[in-house]
């Protein structure tokens, strides 16, 4: 106590050191301590000034980490204040008169008139008679001020763009004027009222030196910055605020800044980007405290122990450490602690991590939505990486289903790694619902897989029953690649028609490099007229005759690519067939194949899994829901997985409790609204559900059915 009362009393004492601009920094215990920001520019003695800081940064030292200080105590460090740019007229520096009188009697008489106009705020003639000077006198000496006075009379006439221009004009020219510093100070004022804040930074970044006119912007640009929500672009500017400070007091000011924009304004996303790009060091590590942090908040157990390892492997000499590797250690116990997990087992690393994020994300939220019907229920998520060890999953993946003892399990995406594991899964007696697999034998691997995908042959068969029972159409041509995944798009659509009293009359084959598909759609054409196709003759005004081809089939299906399929939509329509209706594949739902296909894809239809633009109310809802909680989009693995979990949640509200029933429940599922399709029941576990049908009308993807 009685050090801090010297202290106190050494302040009062020397209350004439501190003014309205002293700054305050937080010491330990939330004690608030002013510090003068400029009295390291004072003539305070070297001893005292020394003093001070070394005592400030002991405090400092003694304090925990601002981040933790923060989340501990809900204490937010005040903001040191932001200084103003120079005043418009410090630009006005009076004339030497030795410079002045070299001026010709006639230069002298026209510009003290533009300053007497100026003065009385006549800023129209001003502008007038210094546009006129210029156009008289291009090279006199006269001509720095002159630029400098004109951008005054714009900036006065609102005409800000103007005096923009004017400034640069200045700089450009006068690259060693000695009032450079203070007109850059002028610029950044005019494009903070300009509102062009990206300007700013290119014209200070590329000037070197000038730290105190530089903290002078970077402040107020980090302010503008926050007050637009711009806060990784605040972020940025803070930390090349901080790497201009050579004051330790001030530096640690800037810290606080730089970790109240992190803790309270940066949300996911922003934090993994300061992550990502900041890899390991400083604010990469603020960042992933925070996440850890918010993880946790959120129950979001796996997130939070891959943010745990991460900020090890990063940081290993971290104070945060050994508080790290706690949260580590209860991690086990937090996640038991629900009554009922259902294992989601996905690829959340490597080459696949993009679909496999999308996947989780999808269980999470109906995790998440089902609690918040149900906030008294104890069901949680328990994670695992499939990448994590490929060659060997099998074993430790056991051991991990008899640590963690799930009721279901959602996943894996790839067929290969529901195969792997199939075995153990039956073996214990669970569920299996993959929102990804789409291996035609699947449903020979046991009574314990489910399948949630909507696979190739679904897709194909869907759109082959749509054609004939919805748009009456009988007899079809198929245009395919020519390889093997293209041959089973033309067997299976060729048997889904046939089925429903359908037929396709051709089939016609193009190399998967081509990029003119003229020939293939003339061997195609031709093929039709030696069969089914003829040629018709009409008769035009003046005895003129018009031969017009008219194709033996009603519609063409094209397995293809949406490049692929972009390219040939257009020389179909060239080669005379208008009226045939094309039908394709879900690889077309993408702007690319619109832009690609342009006019010419008016009223293409294909089928597909899940459409983010349906208006079905269920969906979208769950889109609502995902681009909110996640700030993207969803797609079609994430509205499987979400699928997926809602069937073993409602298994459980149904009062399933041992895997046994869970599994019981999910098979004898019917009349499931679902986001990926409505489920009308589960058969040999495949999900049978009606698919999305897509029509693209007036250039846009619109659902039909």
């Amino acid at each position: 106590m009685g050090n801090k009362t010297g202290f106190c009393s050494f302040f009062f004492e020397n209350k004439n050191l501190f003014t309205n601009d002293a700054a305050f920094v937080v010491g330990p215990i939330g004690l608030v301590l002013p510090y003068p920001v400029d009295m390291m520019k004072t003539n305070v003695a070297p001893k005292l000034k020394f003093a001070l800081a070394a005592l400030f940064s002991f405090l400092i030292l003694l304090s925990p980490s601002p981040l933790v200080l923060a989340q501990g105590l809900g204490q937010k460090p005040p903001k040191a204040s932001v200084p103003a740019l120079p005043s418009e007229n410090r630009l006005r520096a009076h004339i030497p008169s030795h410079l002045f009188d070299l001026a010709s009697p006639e230069e002298r008489a026209i510009f003290a008139k533009a300053e007497d106009f100026f003065d009385q705020g006549s800023y129209a003639l001003a502008r007038s008679y210094l546009k006129d000077f210029l156009d008289n006198y291009p090279e006199n000496v006269l001509l720095p001020d002159t630029f400098l006075l004109l951008s005054e009379t714009y900036s006065e006439l609102g005409e800000l763009k103007q005096a923009v221009a004017t400034i640069k004009t200045f700089l450009d020219r006068f690259p060693l004027e000695p009032r450079v510093e203070i007109v850059q100070l002028r610029l950044s004022d005019l494009y903070f009222k300009l509102g062009n804040l990206e300007a700013i930074v290119s014209l200070w970044e590329a000037k070197p030196g000038l730290p105190d006119s530089k903290k002078l912007v970077f402040e107020k640009l980090a302010n503008a910055y926050v007050d637009r929500q711009a806060f990784l672009n605040a972020l940025d500017i803070l930390i090349k605020r901080k790497a201009l400070s050579s004051d330790p007091i001030d530096e640690v000011l800037i810290q606080h800044e730089i970790e109240l924009l992190i803790r309270e304004k940066l949300k996911e996303d922003g934090l993994q980007k300061v992550a990502n790009q900041f890899q390991s060091t400083y604010p990469a590590d603020l960042a992933i405290i925070q996440l850890i942090h918010l993880y946790d908040l959120n129950s979001n157990y796996y997130r939070q122990e891959k943010e745990i390892r991460r900020f090890l492997s990063r940081f290993p000499a971290h104070p945060y450490v050994i508080q790290a590797r706690n949260q580590l250690d209860r991690i086990k116990e937090k996640i038991k602690s629900d009554r009922y997990l259902i294992a989601v087992v996905l690829p959340l690393s490597g080459r696949l991590v993009h679909f496999g994020n999308k996947a989780l994300y999808g269980a999470e939220l109906a995790l998440r939505l089902f609690k918040e019907a149900l906030p008294m229920a104890s069901v949680g998520l328990v994670v695992r990486d499939t990448e994590n060890d490929p060659s060997s999953l099998r074993m430790p993946f056991e051991d991990w289903l008899n640590e963690y003892a799930p009721v279901a399990v959602v996943g894996p995406l790839l067929s290969k790694e529901v195969e792997r594991i199939s075995p153990i899964i039956e073996k214990a007696n669970l569920a299996l619902i993959t929102p990804g697999a789409t291996a035609a034998n699947l449903s020979g691997l046991g009574q314990s897989v489910f399948r949630n995908a909507a696979t190739n042959r679904f897709l194909c068969s869907a759109i082959a029953e749509y054609a004939v029972l919805q748009l009456s159409i009988e007899r079809f041509a198929v245009l395919y690649p020519d390889e093997g995944q293209g041959q089973r798009w033309v067997d299976c659509f060729a048997e889904g028609v046939k089925d429903l009293g359908g037929e396709v009359v051709l089939s016609e084959s193009y190399p998967l490099n081509n990029t003119d598909f003229s020939k293939t759609i003339l061997r195609l054409k031709k093929a039709d007229l030696e069969k089914n196709g003829f040629i018709e003759t009409i008769e035009l005004e003046g005895g003129k005759e018009e031969k017009l081809y008219i194709p033996g089939f009603e519609a063409i299906f094209l397995p293809a690519d949406a490049v692929r399929a972009g390219l040939i939509i257009p020389q179909l329509i060239f080669h005379d067939f208008h009226e045939v209706k094309v039908l394709g594949t879900n690889s077309w739902n993408t702007p690319e194949f619109l832009n690609l296909a342009g006019s010419y894809a008016e009223g293409v239809v294909f089928a597909e899994g899940f459409f983010k633009g349906s208006t079905n109310p269920i969906v979208q809802g769950f889109v609502h829901q995902y681009r909110t909680r996640f700030q993207e989009e969803p797609d079609l693995f994430a509205a499987q997985a979400f699928d997926a979990t809602r069937l073993v949640l409602a298994a459980l509200r149904g009062g399933a409790v041992t895997p046994e029933q869970v599994k019981t429940a999910i098979a004898g599922a019917i009349d499931f609204p679902g986001v990926s399709g409505f489920i009308y029941e589960i058969l040999d576990g495949e999900v049978i559900k009606e698919p999305f049908f897509i029509e693209v009308q007036g250039g846009e993807f619109v659902q039909v059915n």
